[in-house]
């Protein structure tokens, strides 16, 4: 029984290291985009704002979430340091997310707009892509969380073999 509580012990730090690198990966991941809420309809939009520059990544992201979707009823537009639009989207779904070339240094947006009369409740975020390394991070945390869910289905299965031994 003892050895069963040692692996149990190491198998549970695995799972926690895999949470806290989870939770930490995420944080850094999102720590660069802009986060906006509202509510959007016929004339009134949602613009959130961030500040980029193009000597440090090359690309930026923007996500979208919207609460009642309606098909056709939300469009995206990214908005460069000049006002100049260079992305549109029709969004054709309730989390929807892309990706924008970033070409001049300054303030992009992300005005979310509505055709329909009736509010609907928005959340956004818009702001340079993580590079590789911060992503890798939330890829780590993944499978050291696959693992120790792994030793966990392990180590219970041996504990039952051995309690099955235990009574004959």
């Amino acid at each position: 029984m003892q050895r069963a509580t040692i692996l149990f012990v190491i198998v549970g730090s695995i799972l926690g290291t895999g949470m806290i690198l989870s939770f930490y990966g995420n944080q850094i991941i999102f720590e660069e985009l802009i986060k906006g809420e509202g509510l959007v309809k016929v004339g009134k939009s949602l613009t959130i704002q961030v500040e980029i520059n193009n000597s440090k990544v090359q690309s930026g992201v923007y996500a979208i979430q919207v609460i009642d979707f309606k098909e056709e009823t939300v469009t995206a537009t990214i908005l460069d340091p000049s006002d100049t639009e260079i992305k549109f989207k029709s969004i054709n779904e309730n989390v929807f997310e892309d990706k924008f070339d970033i070409t001049l240094p300054g303030i992009y947006k992300l005005v979310i707009e509505s055709k329909d009369e009736k509010e609907v409740q928005i959340f956004g975020v818009i702001g340079p892509e993580p590079d590789e390394a911060k992503k890798s991070l939330g890829f780590i945390s993944l499978y050291i969380l696959v693992i120790g869910l792994v030793g966990l289905v392990g180590v219970t299965i041996y504990v039952i073999k051995n309690r099955k031994k235990d009574f004959s």
